[in-house]
């Protein structure tokens, strides 16, 4: 059964005020939705497209900078790092295709995390590239 009290549309602009409360008035839906979420994912997602999923780069910030890296083993920063970091984007990347410049910053954020100083070392991360 669906929920109609949960429900809503989503019309494009484009779509007629009198289109518009005749497919609400067919499908007995009260409510047009833009800005919400399903499952924790915006239910629009306009030509912003990386303004859109900036909450992913935010809340992967947000959990390394929970993280004290001086008390971490190499070990312990490699699991949060998969365990955390790399299944937050997860989700939304099997439902979406996420810019290539949000997976660098992204990816960025997290090389930092692994290679910033520890015990005193200073680590230098390697970039290869590829020569054509």
């Amino acid at each position: 059964m669906i929920n109609k009290a949960k429900s809503a549309v989503l019309f494009s602009k484009n779509t007629g005020n009198n289109q518009r409360s005749v497919v609400c008035e067919k499908l007995r839906v009260l409510k047009e939705t833009m800005n919400e979420k399903y499952l924790g994912l915006l239910v629009h997602v306009g030509r912003s497209v990386g303004g859109t999923f900036a909450y992913i780069k935010d809340r992967i910030w947000h959990r390394i900078q929970g993280w004290k890296e001086k008390f971490l083993s190499w070990a312990r920063k490699e699991v949060l790092i998969k365990a955390v970091a790399q299944a937050i984007p997860t989700f939304a990347m099997g439902c979406f295709d996420l810019t290539k410049s949000l997976c660098d910053q992204i990816s960025r954020m997290v090389c930092r995390f692994w290679w910033n100083q520890q015990e005193g070392k200073h680590k230098i991360h390697w970039v290869s590239r590829e020569v054509m």
